[in-house]
């Protein structure tokens, strides 16, 4: 019996300790492909925004200034202070993609809110006027307008009479005819095609990669 509990025991062992080295093994695995994919994303968004480059260098990358700058892409949750219109708030976390906070010795301290699309839908200033866009209270379009976003317009196409039947189905209550908008929005999509966008559709992320 004694002889048995001391095998069973150290067989036990022997799993626990294979076990530990498979763990070990598995994590360096995800935290090695967890570079890939940012040395990946990095290269995407290098070649998307080549242009760039001949900017005029930012004034804010002072190694102070860099101290105090943080960045996460993992939820932080809802900020109350926010107070974002209450039938919307649950969806934030479905659009959050990235925070990034600075911390200042005056009033001047904020953060922003990267959505999916890469587009900022939260800007706080927690020692000045707190959150500065609105609570989103926009029926079928929760941080989709009221947000800082880029918009591409189709001028060809957009509410054009001569684009064609299929963007122009005939005359509105008006008796006017009524031709389809043609644009995207960088936030997302309005929720105007019941049941694709019961839930609010969120642009996804190509790429998304922090230097700093």
């Amino acid at each position: 019996m004694r002889f048995d509990y001391f095998i069973t025991a150290q067989s036990a062992l022997q799993w626990l300790a294979i076990f530990s080295a498979t763990s070990s093994q598995l994590a360096t695995t995800a935290n090695a492909q967890s570079s890939l994919l940012d040395a990946l994303d990095e290269a995407l968004l290098n070649d998307i925004i080549e242009a760039y480059t001949t900017h005029e260098p930012s004034t804010c990358t002072s190694p102070a200034s860099e101290s105090a700058t943080s960045f996460s892409f993992n939820w932080p949750g809802t900020n109350a202070a926010s107070d974002w219109f209450p039938e919307f708030e649950p969806l934030e976390q479905g659009l959050f993609q990235a925070i990034m906070s600075h911390t200042d010795a005056g009033d001047l301290s904020w953060s922003i809110r990267i959505g999916g699309g890469g587009n900022m839908y939260s800007h706080f200033a927690s020692d000045l006027y707190g959150e500065t866009m609105p609570p989103q209270k926009h029926t079928g379009s929760p941080w989709i307008d009221e947000v800082q976003q880029s918009v591409s317009v189709n001028t060809v196409l957009n509410k054009n009479l001569l684009a064609g039947p299929e963007f122009c189905p005939g005359p509105n209550i008006e008796n006017k005819n009524e031709c389809k908008p043609y644009f995207i929005h960088q936030a997302g999509a309005y929720q105007e095609d019941a049941p694709n966008t019961d839930v609010p559709f969120f642009s996804p992320s190509l790429a998304r990669h922090c230097s700093g």
